[in-house]
């Protein structure tokens, strides 16, 4: 008996000192920076301690390397990633590519052994030079929207030549493997068409997948952007796949491990503009919905919009899908709530998927103005239910690099003459701890020690070294 209250404080603790086993995954997008007034969201109104993981999205391509795409992009970076000097546990991520990204380049790119060796060459360089912990791949979608039915083997083969890359650079840097997500389709043609799902399964650290955009202004009729289940007594086929509990089963049938599978949560809803008097799940309907203030998209609004839309509309529970609609004159949205959040999450754990991938951080009602629910109440919903820890541990002395990748060595880091100046603990590193420290004769440089190794690295032209934040900052 005392063996086994042993055993079991022996967990509690483990647990305890582990924190939840569930990620919570959150997209930043980095054109919320131009929303009007309340909805304008930059890094600074990232809360840090919110997600388990952070991704950017997103990166661009050119030359078949990844690139920047917004003009402010690099000092976007720095901020994002500046987020891990609040909460030491934070990884941040990098996505290349969106829906509006399209699928001509990611073509291009796979079609040989050079163009991948060069992608993924410049990933590393960009990732390490930047201070990301890993890549999310963005494609939509391999086999489908213009990219051809070769480009679902040849999106395996960059999975898994990026993987063997990544461990490559790790073990000869010394430094943590950088990580490897990828955003996935929810929709059964185009899982059938993009992804050997069990060789994926075997190499990417988790997967994103899209539940959502099941129905919008481009069906017929009013529908579920993301509904947990099939609408009752429908014998349609859409609505059989189009829900959230069979695009994950279906992940988990072909091979995808649960707990490598991260559920799609949106933080928005679509509208429509009904054409009759129904006004249910289904009802006849003719387009989008108009745009939201802040949004400023048809048929789109956050949920911070919504909010302020329900002060005049009927909200109604759809009781077989689980998540609401609401409707005012001959406008309809079905979105998200706190309490389909919850319902999602009891679902999500019972059948043991590895986490939540929100999209995305600046829909929900990040000020706490709009809902009366406090700041980010869907995200902080998630954040309880998954039983993430409350505690933001501030990092310990970590290198948070804001150097243009032209300016980082292929091994990853900041740029400089690189390499050791002695062996064996010599040269300014004998002795010292691994970490980063100050040039005392030049603030454009600092040293980097790894193993009693000296490692001179530089600054970026324009850029100092900044002990507060251990990182090349602007002077």
């Amino acid at each position: 008996m005392a063996k086994l209250l042993l055993g079991t404080a022996l967990v509690l603790l483990a647990c305890l000192e582990l924190g939840s086993a569930y990620r919570l995954v959150c997209y930043f997008t980095n054109w919320a920076q131009y929303r009007p007034g309340a909805g304008k969201y930059k890094p600074e109104n990232v809360d840090p301690c919110l997600c388990t993981h952070l991704i950017y999205a997103f990166a661009g391509m050119k030359d078949n390397q990844i690139s920047t795409y917004e003009w402010n992009d690099a000092t976007l970076y720095h901020s994002f990633n500046g987020l891990k000097n609040k909460n030491g546990n934070l990884k941040t991520l990098l996505s290349i590519g969106g829906w509006n990204f399209g699928t001509q380049k990611f073509t291009a790119m796979v079609s040989s052994s050079g163009t991948r060796q060069v992608f993924i060459k410049s990933v590393i360089s960009f990732l390490r030079g930047y201070g990301f912990d890993g890549l999310d791949i963005d494609w939509e979608y391999p086999g489908s929207r213009g990219s051809p039915p070769q480009d679902k083997h040849l999106y395996t083969v960059l999975v898994q030549e990026l993987m063997a890359a990544f461990e490559a650079e790790g073990k000869s840097t010394g430094r943590p493997r950088l990580l490897l997500s990828a955003a996935v389709a929810g929709g059964k043609s185009n899982i059938d068409s993009g992804y050997e799902i069990a060789q994926l399964g075997k190499v990417i650290d988790f997967f994103n997948v899209m539940t959502y955009d099941f129905f919008g202004p481009w069906s017929h009729t009013t529908g579920e952007n993301s509904p947990l289940y099939a609408l009752s007594n429908s014998q349609s086929a859409l609505n059989l796949e189009f829900n959230v509990n069979y695009a994950m089963n279906y992940w988990k049938e072909k091979g995808a491990p649960a707990e490598k599978l991260n559920v799609g949560f949106p933080t928005y809803g679509h509208t429509f503009r009904l054409t009759s008097s129904a006004t249910g799940v289904g009802a006849p309907a003719s387009g989008a919905g108009p745009a939201g203030p802040y949004t400023r998209q048809a048929g789109f609004l956050a949920y911070y919009e919504i909010c302020t839309f329900l002060q005049s509309a009927t909200m109604k529970w759809d009781a077989s899908q689980m998540v609401p609609y609401a409707y005012k004159g001959n406008e309809w949205v079905g979105y998200d709530n706190v309490q389909s959040f919850k319902d999602k999450i009891e679902w999500l754990k019972k059948n043991n998927y590895g986490g939540v991938m929100v999209w995305d951080l600046a829909l929900d009602d990040f000020s706490g103005a709009f809902c009366n629910q406090g700041p980010y109440p869907l995200i902080n919903t998630l954040h309880t239910g998954l039983g993430i820890s409350a505690a933001c541990v501030p990092s310990k002395t970590t290198l948070r690099p804001a150097v243009p990748p032209t300016h980082a060595p292929s091994g990853g880091g900041s740029s400089g003459s690189g390499g050791s100046s002695g062996s064996g603990g010599s040269g300014f590193c004998a002795g010292k701890a691994n970490g980063i420290y100050a040039d005392p004769k030049d603030k454009n440089k600092f040293y980097q020690c790894v193993n009693g190794v000296t490692y001179l690295k530089n600054c970026a032209v324009g850029l100092v070294f900044d002990p507060s934040c251990d990182c090349c900052n602007w002077a």
